[in-house]
């Protein structure tokens, strides 16, 4: 390589490394400072390294999901240990991949400018921040959607057998990782059947798209039981979208609302500048196909029939978002004025993630950690009781310790035969152990109790036992 081309590559590369280095700090801090949720908990618990592959599948598809981050996650446990930490490090590092990606589409799709921009908003996306410290599936699902619609243009590009082997493979790790995979890749095979078509049977791209299918399709067959069985579901958590969700969702993605005003202006350029450019109406149709295509098929679906739209779901439309505000931003000719408002948006972006803000649309903010280290750190050897068992002995487990919790109807059971022990711990979520008023139906008395976030700490002892102060 000659001095004059490693120069030109240092000036590219060394600004993308530092976005690089900006957006994994932002995801690293405060990384261990909330407790394992509910649904981070089922991560965990489903991963556990003593669980074969075998249960670690149909544990996933069984309860919904499609299994390969369960897979990933395991395999990830297995190599670095079980631990509430590792899994918050494996989706960092998925998030952080996420930005390179951003760029390397992006330039793909538009150019070096461009790219760069894209990259930065990625880095410092509140969404794509919060969601990074999740042991969840969703920043998995987020890099391949990256990943696969860039894959995706190497195989409208080059239509030959390494581009369908690479895209083959990331649309089949979407599909597997989590079902609003199938959007994108929906997208891509109706993108693959017009560019086939628009102008003449383009012979050699159809095979492609249709051997690309085949590849896809095959990789589903250990699941297709399981997905077709959830098609037919009707009980869900999630609520039917509101008429503003698209609205609530936008809002949610950027965060703070000065950055949300800025960046939809942006988005309005970016998209009436590219609405008049032909030389770009590839890139537009892939963006727009991507957005509302996807968007469209679960809202009606959540609407009419089985409500699927939630807004973590809502992550696989964020990066069309994201570059589209970055093609507005680089028509900004004037470097002063562009990189004042880069300030501006990062700023506040870092002050309304510092700012500690709500995340409930997001994440349950409860504390499940901290009754589990009080109950370790009291080292009492007493026996444990609580309503979400299982999920309470994975969060034991994943802090190290053999403890183990056991249900409350064994509790009730063995009060109602008089049988319980002379001092135990109930652990207690959304105050459902205090409405049972165990004191007044059996007979036992409450010692203590310690109240966290939406949880607690409950020591009981039979009527006559003494000593039972923690």
């Amino acid at each position: 390589m000659t001095p004059s081309k490693t120069k030109a590559s240092w000036a590219v590369y060394t600004p993308l490394l530092l976005i690089v280095v900006v957006g994994a700090l932002l995801r690293a801090h405060d990384l261990f400072e909330k407790s394992l949720w509910l649904d981070e908990l089922f991560s965990v618990e489903v991963s556990d390294p003593d669980n074969s592959l075998s249960t670690v599948f149909h544990r996933t598809v069984e309860d919904v999901h499609p299994p390969l981050y369960q897979i990933l996650l395991w395999l990830v446990y297995k190599v670095f240990g079980y631990s509430d930490k590792v899994g918050r490090v494996f989706s960092l590092v998925l998030g952080v991949a996420v930005i390179p990606s951003m760029y390397w589409l992006t330039k793909s799709l538009f150019n070096e400018q461009v790219a760069r921009l894209a990259a930065f908003l990625s880095a410092i996306n509140f969404f794509l921040v919060v969601i990074s410290k999740d042991t969840r599936s969703y920043d998995l699902l987020v890099l391949l959607v990256v990943l696969s619609f860039g894959t995706f243009i190497g195989l409208l590009e080059k239509k030959n057998g390494v581009a369908i082997v690479i895209y083959s493979i990331v649309a089949s790790m979407l599909v597997n990782t989590h079902y609003f995979g199938f959007f994108p890749v929906m997208t891509q095979f109706l993108l693959l059947l017009y560019f086939s078509l628009r102008s003449g049977l383009d012979r050699r791209l159809f095979m492609a798209g249709f051997v690309a299918a085949i590849v896809v399709f095959c990789s589903l067959m250990p699941v297709l039981p399981y997905l077709l069985k959830n098609i037919k579901r009707t009980g869900t958590w999630i609520g039917k979208p509101t008429e503003i969700f698209i609205v609530d969702a936008f809002v949610l993605q950027f965060g703070q609302w000065s950055v949300v005003l800025v960046c939809l202006f942006f988005l309005m350029l970016g998209l009436s500048h590219l609405l008049r450019r032909h030389d770009k109406s590839n890139a537009l149709k892939i963006l727009l196909l991507w957005w509302f295509f996807g968007f469209s098929v679960a809202y009606i679906r959540s609407l009419f029939f089985t409500p699927i739209l939630s807004f973590r779901n809502t992550i696989i439309f964020i990066p069309v978002a994201i570059i589209i505000v970055s093609y507005g931003l680089s028509l900004v000719v004037d470097r002063v004025v562009r990189g004042s408002v880069l300030a501006f948006i990062f700023l506040m972006s870092i002050s309304y993630l510092e700012a500690q803000p709500d995340l409930t649309k997001l994440r349950i903010e409860h504390d499940l950690r901290s009754p589990a280290e009080k109950i370790m750190s009291d080292n009492t050897g007493w026996r444990v009781y609580g309503s979400w068992e299982a999920l309470h002995s994975t969060y034991f487990k994943a802090l190290g310790s053999s403890i183990r919790v056991e249900s409350l109807k064994i509790l009730e059971e063995e009060m109602k035969q008089h049988q319980t022990p002379r001092c135990f711990y109930v652990m207690e979520m959304w105050g459902d152990v205090s409405e049972k008023k165990y004191p007044d139906r059996f007979d036992v008395e409450l010692v203590e109790k310690t109240d966290f976030s939406k949880t607690g700490v409950l020591v009981f002892r039979s009527k006559g036992a003494t000593n039972c102060s923690a």
